[in-house]
């Protein structure tokens, strides 16, 4: 679609729209639009989705084309299994409109010539009105046919259950079991799948995954519930026991290519569900902001400490840079260093045991210890748990927090957002 953009109206004012939707997604964050996530590629997707409709619309293009029309199903169906309604849809939509509406005229009164004026913003404000129109009939057309093609088949049946029990509605224990196939009444272990390319077979292998990793936590039941395209939500059951954490698990993790999941911590009954599966909702948006690890699961208790000492990102930022100095900058040498001596305390200053562990010579644990002491200005032994959280933050959140880029723009939603 950008591609298109620039045949029509050029790479000058495509990039334009571009840029101002980055900006607006900043601001579209109070009431009524609290539940929209602006980490999440559907928002960035529809924001800009909307700006690029606007310079294709001043260019002379009367009907939505295939590229957008493409999109916004796109972004519609991640969003369908969401409880949104085709209300706070539009007025999502119309209020990125009306900005660029707004920023428009703007322009005109800086570039246009003062008696060309009122010609120029009648004619846009003519041009865009009617392109709302278009675009709104459009948005609401796609809502209506996924929203019957999401609640045609079971699935959605099932997903109104789980939403139910999710918001901690009273429910029919008995009756949703059966519906649902499942025991509530077991130690649950939710899970979070997600591709980031969506392939044909795409649901199949996020469920044969599912199941494969819920058998390595011991797992004798599962409930599998596709959650939007290339997403799906898990639970796994185990009667005698809580189910073991993933991260625990003796075999590692192996997950398929572009699939990754976000895991909760085990909990018992109905509590458990609900509570494992926030858990992981939680790992996969903290996951989304710092990038999983190596094995792409984002596990909450692996991300717990994150989660609860970085409720403010701003404060988190300024913890880090303040306690690690030069050690703060964002390269490869200050990352050297930062892993070494973050590794030498997570092994109580045993050098052999951290150049083992790093792969690297005795001497070089050393020298790179005594660097660090030299930009830190202190040793190690002072502060040493502030020092040690800072480095453990830094390793975890990591360009967020690190070089001179101001606040934090990588956590800026964490935590707040995560809980939504």
């Amino acid at each position: 679609m950008v591609e298109e953009a620039v045949v029509r109206v050029g790479s000058g004012a495509t990039g334009w729209a571009i840029e101002n939707s980055r900006q607006l997604l900043a601001e579209l964050t109070g009431e009524p639009f609290a539940r929209f996530d602006r980490t999440a590629g559907s928002e960035t997707r529809l924001v800009e989705a909307t700006a690029l409709w606007v310079v294709l619309r001043l260019s002379g293009v009367k009907a939505i084309t295939g590229l957008l029309s493409a999109e916004l199903t796109h972004v519609i169906r991640e969003r369908i299994s969401d409880d949104m309604t085709v209300d706070l849809l539009l007025r999502y939509v119309r209020a990125t409109h009306a900005s660029f509406t707004r920023e428009l005229f703007e322009r005109c009164e800086v570039l246009v010539p003062t008696e060309d004026r009122p010609a120029v913003m009648r004619s846009i404000s003519a041009d865009l009105f009617e392109g709302m129109e278009t675009l709104s009939a459009a948005v609401a057309e796609k809502f209506a046919a996924e929203r019957t093609r999401w609640f045609a088949g079971s699935v959605g049946e099932r997903f109104e259950l789980v939403s139910d029990i999710l918001k901690g509605e009273p429910v029919d224990t008995r009756k949703t079991m059966r519906r649902l196939r499942y025991e509530l009444t077991l130690h649950h272990l939710a899970l979070v799948l997600w591709q980031d390319e969506i392939g044909v077979g795409g649901t199949r292998e996020l469920e044969t995954t599912a199941v494969r990793l819920l058998n390595q936590a011991g797992c004798s039941s599962a409930l599998l519930l596709p959650a939007g395209p290339g997403r799906l939500w898990a639970w796994g059951g185990r009667a005698s026991d809580h189910p073991g954490e993933l991260r625990r698990v003796d075999d590692p993790v192996d997950l398929p290519a572009h699939v990754h999941v976000a895991s909760g911590l085990p909990g018992h009954g109905v509590a458990g569900f609900r509570r494992s599966h926030q858990q992981a909702i939680t790992a996969e948006r903290i996951g989304r902001i710092t990038g999983p690890g190596p094995s792409a699961l984002c596990d909450y208790g692996d991300l717990e400490l994150v989660i609860l000492l970085g409720n403010d990102a701003e404060a988190t930022a300024d913890f880090v840079r303040r306690e690690l100095g030069p050690l703060a900058a964002d390269n490869r040498t200050m990352a050297a260093l930062r892993e070494t001596v973050r590794c030498l305390l997570d092994n109580e200053r045993a050098v052999a045991v951290t150049a083992k562990h790093l792969h690297i010579a005795k001497n070089t644990v050393v020298y790179r210890v005594k660097k660090a002491e030299q930009l830190l200005g202190r040793s190690l032994h002072e502060d040493h748990l502030r020092l040690h959280l800072a480095l453990y933050l830094a390793e975890r959140l990591g360009s967020s927090v690190l070089g001179e880029q101001g606040p934090a723009t990588g956590l800026e939603n964490s935590i707040r957002a995560v809980s939504r």
